[in-house]
């Protein structure tokens, strides 16, 4: 006979073993986290209404611990000139970031914004002393048709 358990036992493990292995496949590489939503720009600085977070801090003359000084922000010039600054604001960076931060709080900036809409104002009427144009004259009555001699 042809050899015996043994040699069945052999090719057996052979067959098992699929011969020389091909080299591993590289894993695949997991897919990158989907990037997050891209944030949209922040807003530029809104001229119609004063900045919230804007506040001089830096300035040793206005101290944002005291509440009298309202975090030193727009809410500490409501209703004053900022043009000029003083109060800690000297420099004309510091009054320049005032007034582009708070433009409601200041007096002195040009408020660019429409106010918000009301009822829409009625169309404009002529006034009654401008002249009228000529009514139209009734149209005159057509001819009546001459009746054609055959």
């Amino acid at each position: 006979g042809f050899g015996g358990p043994e040699m069945l036992a052999a090719s057996l493990a052979l067959l098992a073993s699929g011969g020389p292995l091909p080299p591993p496949f590289p894993p695949a590489s997991p897919a990158p986290p989907p990037s997050p939503p891209a944030l949209p720009p922040a807003p530029p600085s809104d001229p119609c209404s004063d900045d919230p977070a804007y506040a001089l801090c830096s300035s040793a003359d206005c101290n944002c611990d005291d509440p009298r000084n309202k975090g030193c922000g727009c809410d500490y010039w409501r209703g004053y000139e900022c043009k000029d600054g003083g109060f800690g604001w000297n420099s004309e960076r510091e009054k320049a970031d005032l007034l582009r931060a708070c433009p409601v709080a200041c007096t002195d900036v040009v408020n660019p914004c429409p106010p918000p809409p009301g009822p829409p104002d009625p169309p404009p009427f002529p006034p009654d002393s401008a002249p009228q144009p000529p009514p139209n004259p009734p149209p005159s009555a057509p001819p009546s048709p001459t009746p054609l001699h055959s």
